[in-house]
């Protein structure tokens, strides 16, 4: 019989969460071997594995497999389920497959070796295994975009990989912000595709069908900077509608608008494209990225939202999500927030020139409509979907009253039983007035709620130490975008937050302080968010879990001052747990650099970069509360 008492596992149309749990220690255990099983054909593909044991080198980061290198820990995120190593492509979509996780020992007589091992690629003397035990396997999972009436896709815009850079020099190059940029806006390039995922192709989704079902798109953007998606607007400029908000000032100067300006005026001289200008350039922002589609009789029929701005950084540099729901009730009430937006425009001030500051902002009518929470869209399988809209408050500036959207989804998350998720970018300094000081606070209330979340800045994290006021300056705007430190005092700033069983990261890139075993230094951005995303997730295993998506920032600043949108999904578990998987996904490739620099600046030994070759590692999955993440994705 195994120690492997359970094992689950959970995916997206990107990778799968694979957690398993133990009845107690396996003596001499070093890690264990993961399979992907072909559930159709029956194909099993032992997973690949980079970090070598202590001993050994990996210099040319070739890998092995889990088999050679097994994985010492509970929880495991099979990458390649759909993004290649080997080269800059993706597997073909929905694939049945399933996992068997084995426990490894060192070979001894009396035990089962492991065999068909790969060629060894790596320098060091072979460090010969066996299997403990049969191991166990997991349920059948399916990578889709598909969950019922939703479509739902990821990017892999996560920069700091160490893929990346063995990418780029396959091409001669090396890893520079310039060199990554020529890929990402090149329309067609391997490396764009590979990052931006099935994103790209959801975003302008609507748009395609509506050129073959003689339809039109109404359209809600705050940053349009990609050629390839400004292309296709200007390819379907018959049937497109466009709402087009400024983006934020110039880095460069002071004059707003600079990142949309070139494609603005691109679409200005097309014939035949109906282009509105939505100018705030303040600090509010138009920050919608909705579609709509209406069919050839004029309805509405689906709609598109999420977190990805229609940008090269957006597409393939920030971890972002985009969803398709067909619904033609959902995509009436969007229309309607388009037509409110569109009626709000009427009392704007039109800048002059356009780069020129302004005090508009938005008006009565239009945050007394978002006031309220629409009607519950019920889907044909039994989905349940709840639309906010904002600003929704009468104040036009942020104040301490929590604003009517974050109380619906304040008060989801009171009701969690076991688990929140979070990703997010930066809705506030330290995370306060936000889903985040929420998250906190409830974890703090039920130690028993396990709360795991990632943010992009580090003026968002809850631990951030601000600089003194009178240096203090600015807007909330986080410029640093993910440097470790404040501008102002050049003090190091956390890299993580943990409190009991609450367990936050911020974006972090090993930098060459970090290096450890054959890790190299990586890049962290190329734009200002990293982790992009607007996530929370419920309990994902339960009945009455939810997951709450779109384009708000999930702070009071996001509900007063911004046009905003999120819905409130829930009775689609496939959907939920695919969002519980991108959350995890986050997290899990954050933690270990966080740690790492966190640990540095402490003064304090982290990992060393190599495996260990005793079983010392797994006494904390067994002992403390390291394994909780494990126990409950297993579904123990």
């Amino acid at each position: 019989m195994s120690k492997i008492t359970a094992a689950k596992a959970y995916a997206n149309n990107e990778v799968a969460f694979i957690a398993w749990t133990l009845d107690g220690m396996i003596e001499g255990c070093v890690g264990f071997e993961i399979t992907r099983i072909y559930v159709d054909s029956g194909e099993e593909r032992v997973l690949a594995a980079w970090v070598p044991f202590k001993g050994q080198s990996n210099p040319d980061w070739k890998p092995q497999t889990t088999s050679v290198w097994p994985v010492q820990k509970l929880t495991w995120r099979d990458l390649t389920l759909r993004r290649r190593r080997d080269a800059a492509t993706l597997r073909r979509l929905d694939d049945k497959v399933k996992y068997r996780i084995r426990p490894l020992v060192p070979a001894a007589a009396g035990v089962q070796p492991v065999a068909d091992l790969p060629a060894k690629t790596y320098d060091g003397p072979p460090f010969p295994l066996a299997y403990a035990d049969g191991g166990a396997e997991t349920n059948t999972v399916l990578a889709t975009l598909d969950h019922g009436k939703v479509q739902a896709a990821f990017t892999n815009g996560i920069l700091s990989a160490q893929w990346l850079k063995h990418a780029l020099e396959e091409h001669g190059e090396t890893l520079t912000i310039e060199a990554v940029r020529d890929h990402i806006e090149s329309p067609g390039d391997k490396i764009r595709r590979y990052l931006t995922g099935d994103v790209l192709g959801l975003l302008g989704e609507l748009l395609r069908r509506a050129a073959e079902e003689d339809g039109q798109v109404r359209l809600a953007l705050y940053e349009l900077g990609d050629r390839e998606l400004k292309d296709l607007i200007v390819a379907n400029r018959g049937r497109v509608h466009l709402i087009l908000s400024n983006s934020s000032k110039g880095r460069k100067s002071d004059l707003w608008d600079e990142g949309n300006s070139a494609f603005r005026k691109d679409l200005a001289d097309t014939d035949g494209l109906e282009m509105l200008n939505r100018m705030f350039n303040n600090n509010h922002i138009g920050h919608n990225k909705f579609a709509v589609l209406l069919g050839a009789d004029g309805q509405p029929k689906a709609v598109m939202t999420g977190s990805t701005n229609w940008t090269s950084t957006g597409l393939c540099g920030q971890s972002n999500n985009a969803v398709i729901i067909e619904s033609p009730e959902l995509a009436a009430q969007y229309s309607g927030y388009w037509e409110a937006l569109l009626a709000d425009t009427q009392a704007f001030t039109v800048p002059d020139p356009l780069s020129t500051g302004t005090s508009n902002k938005q008006g009565a009518d239009l945050r007394t409509a978002n006031a309220r929470e629409q009607d519950q869209v019920t889907l044909d399988d039994g989905t349940t979907i709840t639309a906010w809209y904002a600003p929704c408050t009468k104040a036009t500036t942020k104040k301490a009253e929590t604003p009517p959207d974050l109380a619906a989804v304040y008060s989801l998350m009171r009701k969690a039983e076991r688990c929140i998720l979070f990703a997010a970018f930066l809705p506030s300094r330290q995370g306060k007035t936000s889903i985040i000081e929420e998250a906190i606070r409830l974890g703090l209330i039920d130690t028993s709620l396990l709360v795991y979340g990632s943010i992009s800045d580090p003026t968002a994290m809850p631990n951030y130490v601000p600089p003194p006021p009178r240096q203090a300056g600015g807007a909330d705007a986080g410029e640093d975008g993910g440097d470790d430190l404040d501008p102002a005092e050049k003090k190091p700033q956390p890299a993580v937050f943990d409190q009991g069983r609450i367990h936050i990261v911020r974006a972090a890139a090993l930098t060459k302080k970090d290096i450890i075993g054959q890790f190299e230094a990586e890049m962290l951005k190329v734009g200002n968010a990293i982790i992009h995303d607007k996530i929370v997730v419920i309990d994902p295993l339960s009945t009455g879990g939810a997951v709450v998506l779109g384009s708000h920032n999930l702070g009071f600043k996001a509900s007063y001052e911004n046009d905003e949108n999120f819905v409130i999904v829930r009775n689609n578990p496939s959907l939920i747990q695919a969002y519980a998987v991108h959350v995890m996904d986050v997290y899990e490739h954050y933690r270990f650099r966080a740690t790492q620099q966190q640990l540095r600046r402490e003064g304090k030994k982290g990992w060393d970069g190599f495996l260990s070759r005793d079983s010392a590692w797994l006494q904390g999955y067994v002992d403390t509360d390291r394994g909780e993440l494990a126990r409950y994705f297993s579904g123990e």
